[in-house]
C-alpha cells in the first residue's frame, strides 16, 4: 500500500485550504481504532474531513461521510468536547517540509486560535494529538509512554513537542545542477537509495516516479548515469520542485499507485481529495477482506483437520472392532468344554462349534476357566461398543 508523502500531503492540504477556509466543527465521529471524521460546512457546503493515523494509510482529506455507527470511542468524544462548533481558521504545516499539518481552531474565523489539532502524517509513527492555546497536550489518538520512548513521550498535560528535526537537506530550486549532481553522487552506489538519503521530503514511490518519467531504470546506479541522464532527471526534479512551490499538482492513478505530479497517469483524478478517499478505502477494503478471508481459511482448516482426525480414529476403532466375535466365540468355546481345563494350562485345544475343527485358545495361567471366559467377554462388549450402531449384530 503507497503511504501518503510529503508531495501528496502538501497537494491535500493546497486544496483544503482554498476551498475548505474557513469552516465551522460541527460533528466528530469515530469511525475506527485508526480514523476519525470532522463534519465542516462553510458558506456554500458541507463535508467530511478524514484524519487517519492507520499505520500504512495515515491521510488527511475529504471523504465519505462515516456509517452511522455507535461511537463509543473516547478519544472522539474528548474532541467532541472540546471542539464542536469551533472555527477551522487554518490548516498549515508546523514547519517547511514536515509532514505535521496544524488545524488550526477557535471560536470565531477572525479571532485568537484555541485549539491545536496536530496531524502527524509519519507512516507507523502517525498520531492526531489535540493541544489547547499553550500547547499542552489535552487528548491524543494514540498515547505514547516514557517507557515507550523517551525521546518523545505523548502523554495528556505534556506540552506537545514536534517530531524531532531531520538533518538531511532541503531541496530548493535554487540549486544549480552542478552541485546537486555532486552531492547525489557523492558516494557511488544505487541511484534510487542514493536520492532517499541525500535530501529530505522524498518517498519511495516518488523516487520511482522520478525515476520512471526521466526514463531511467529502476536499479540503476549513480556510476552508470550518462550526462543526458543527470540533464533528465533534474529537470523532472526541477519540475517537482516547481509543482511543490506553485501548488499545481495533477492528481491521477498510474498502473501501480497513484501521483499527484501527472506522470504515468492511467486514470486521471478531480482533486486530491477524491483520489486518496478513494485509494484508501479500495486498500483497506480489501486488506479487510484479505484478512477475513485468512481467518475464515484457518478457522476451516482447523475444523478439517479436527474431522480428519475424528475420522482416523473412528476407522482404527472400526477396525479393531472387526475381531470382536472371535472373543465371543473363544469364551463361548471355553464355557462349553469346562472341564477340559487343568490349573495352570497356557494352552487349550478345543473343537470348534460350527466347522468341529480344533482351535487353540491362549489362556491366562493366573485365572481360572471361568476368569478367562469373562475376560474374552469384557473384551468383546468393549470392542462392539466401538462399532457403528448399523453395523453392531
Amino acid at each position: 500500500m503507497q503511504q501518503v508523502d510529503l508531495t501528496t500531503l502538501t497537494a491535500a492540504c493546497c486544496e483544503l485550504q482554498s476551498s475548505w477556509l474557513p469552516a465551522r466543527l460541527e460533528q466528530v465521529w469515530q469511525r475506527d481504532r485508526f480514523t476519525l471524521g470532522l463534519n465542516l460546512r462553510t458558506l456554500d457546503k458541507r463535508g467530511w474531513l478524514t484524519l487517519s493515523w492507520h499505520p500504512q494509510a495515515a491521510r488527511l482529506c475529504m471523504g465519505t461521510p462515516p456509517a452511522r455507527d455507535l461511537d463509543t470511542f473516547t478519544f472522539s468524544e474528548q474532541l467532541r468536547h472540546q471542539l464542536k462548533g469551533c472555527a477551522l481558521m487554518a490548516i498549515t504545516p508546523i514547519a517547511e517540509w514536515e509532514r505535521v499539518i496544524d488545524l488550526q481552531l477557535g471560536k470565531r474565523p477572525q479571532g485568537e486560535v484555541d485549539w491545536h489539532l496536530y496531524v502527524e502524517i509519519m507512516g507507523k509513527y502517525s498520531n492526531v494529538i489535540l493541544a489547547n492555546a499553550e500547547q499542552r497536550i489535552v487528548t491524543a489518538a494514540h498515547q505514547v509512554s516514557t517507557q515507550q520512548s523517551s525521546l518523545r513521550p505523548i502523554q495528556t498535560g505534556d506540552l506537545y513537542q514536534p517530531p524531532p528535526l531531520l538533518a538531511d537537506p532541503i531541496p530548493t530550486l535554487s540549486e544549480t545542477f552542478s552541485h546537486w549532481r555532486g552531492h547525489v553522487a557523492l558516494i557511488p552506489g544505487p541511484l534510487r537509495k542514493n536520492l532517499l538519503k541525500t535530501y529530505r521530503g522524498l518517498s519511495s514511490a516518488l523516487v520511482a516516479t522520478l525515476l520512471e518519467a526521466a526514463h531511467l531504470a529502476p536499479e540503476i546506479t549513480t556510476d552508470q548515469l550518462s550526462d543526458d541522464n543527470w540533464q533528465q532527471l533534474f529537470q523532472c526534479w526541477q519540475y517537482w520542485l516547481t509543482t511543490m512551490a506553485e501548488g499545481s499538482f495533477t492528481p491521477g492513478f498510474r498502473s501501480h499507485g497513484y501521483t499527484v505530479l501527472g506522470w504515468g497517469i492511467t486514470q486521471p483524478m478531480a482533486s486530491t481529495q477524491a483520489l486518496l478517499d478513494e485509494y484508501y478505502t479500495q486498500q483497506l477494503a480489501q486488506q479487510s477482506f484479505q484478512q477475513l478471508h485468512h481467518q475464515l481459511q484457518q478457522k476451516v482448516q482447523n475444523c478439517l483437520k479436527k474431522l480428519r482426525l475424528k475420522a482416523n480414529t473412528f476407522l482404527e476403532q472400526l477396525a479393531a472392532s472387526q475381531g470382536a466375535d472371535l472373543y465371543r466365540e473363544q469364551a463361548d468355546l471355553l464355557m462349553a468344554h469346562l472341564h477340559h481345563w487343568q490349573p495352570g494350562m497356557t494352552k487349550l485345544t478345543l473343537p470348534d462349534f460350527v466347522s468341529g475343527s480344533p482351535q487353540q485358545l491362549t489362556l491366562n495361567p493366573e485365572k481360572n476357566a471361568v476368569q478367562n471366559a469373562q475376560a474374552w467377554y469384557k473384551r468383546h462388549q468393549k470392542l462392539s461398543d466401538r462399532k457403528p450402531k448399523s453395523n453392531r449384530s
